[in-house]
């Protein structure tokens, strides 16, 4: 059994170094830009569940690891239906796909293996606007020929958007946002863009703190934000990252009324999901005391 498994390890090898070999090249599969692909593959969480939005029944045949994991993927049950991958060239290789997925900070060895392998890859920049999550739903649903099931999913979002402006508050609460180890998301940010579409003011942002910074509690404090937005904390035991969120000056200015949770999975990647992490904080404003209009 270990003879055979050695051999066809030979073999996958074998085929690697042959289509790796310059002098070897046209031997490899050249892509095919002209048909829609039929086997697909996402090396990215955020690729994932884009692709598992939009593509067709069997044209996904693989996902990361990283979308089956229910704290960081909103689609993770879905994505117990698609084969994982790790993100090596070799297994997606064998997948023998004619379209590859993956994001901007994937791995350069496997994305430029795979490209001298003659396999197609698309790569994707993560989406940092709400204006980006319909750009990108558009891009790659022409990209997989799904483009009628992209802008049925992109004009749902945009009219959602549109949605939650229109019901912004006159008076906006101040609202802070505050991750493990004293982080917070400042202007640039997707994180910024969502409070501010929820019709709140985020402190990191008038402070002029940009993308994401650190935020010494002592200036949290002072800032004195009216609802305090967290971001998860996937364990249930302490953690260093996690005590200034249970300082006692933070808990005597706030206490629990004004905070709030958003699970990072649903601000991690720029997706039409992000629209529960924006109700969610519609709703504590209006909560709190800022009725919408």
């Amino acid at each position: 059994m270990d003879n055979m498994k050695n051999a066809v390890k030979m073999g996958i090898g074998a085929v690697l170094l042959a289509c790796l070999s310059v002098s070897s090249l046209p031997a490899c599969a050249e892509p095919d830009d002209t048909t829609a692909p039929k086997r697909v593959v996402s090396m990215n969480l955020c690729t994932d569940q884009f692709a598992m939005l939009l593509a067709q029944e069997d044209q996904l045949l693989s996902v990361s690891k990283l979308a089956s994991d229910p704290n960081l993927s909103v689609m993770s049950d879905k994505a117990s239906n698609f084969k994982v991958n790790y993100g090596r060239a070799e297994e997606i290789f064998l997948m023998k796909p004619d379209l590859v997925i993956a994001g901007t900070y994937t791995n350069q060895t496997t994305v430029q293996m795979l490209r001298r392998l003659g396999i197609k890859v698309v790569q994707v920049s993560p989406v940092r606007t709400l204006f980006g999550v319909a750009s990108e739903l558009r891009r790659l649903g022409k990209l997989l020929d799904r483009e009628e099931k992209a802008e049925q999913i992109a004009s749902q979002f945009e009219t959602a958007i549109q949605h939650f402006v229109q019901g912004q508050p006159d008076e906006k609460l101040r609202a802070g946002v505050y991750y493990a180890n004293g982080y917070t998301a400042g202007d640039g940010s997707l994180v910024n863009e969502l409070i501010e579409t929820a019709g709140l003011q985020n402190i990191a942002s008038n402070l002029g703190l940009k993308k994401t910074s650190k935020l010494p509690l002592e200036i949290l404090i002072l800032e004195n934000p009216q609802l305090l937005v967290e971001g998860s904390q996937f364990s249930d035991k302490p953690a260093l990252a996690f005590e200034l969120l249970a300082h006692p000056a933070l808990m005597r200015t706030l206490g629990n009324n004004g905070r709030v949770k958003v699970d990072d999975k649903f601000t991690i990647c720029g997706l039409p999901f992000v629209t529960q992490a924006i109700e969610k904080l519609a709703r504590e404003s209006s909560r709190l005391g800022v009725q919408p209009k």
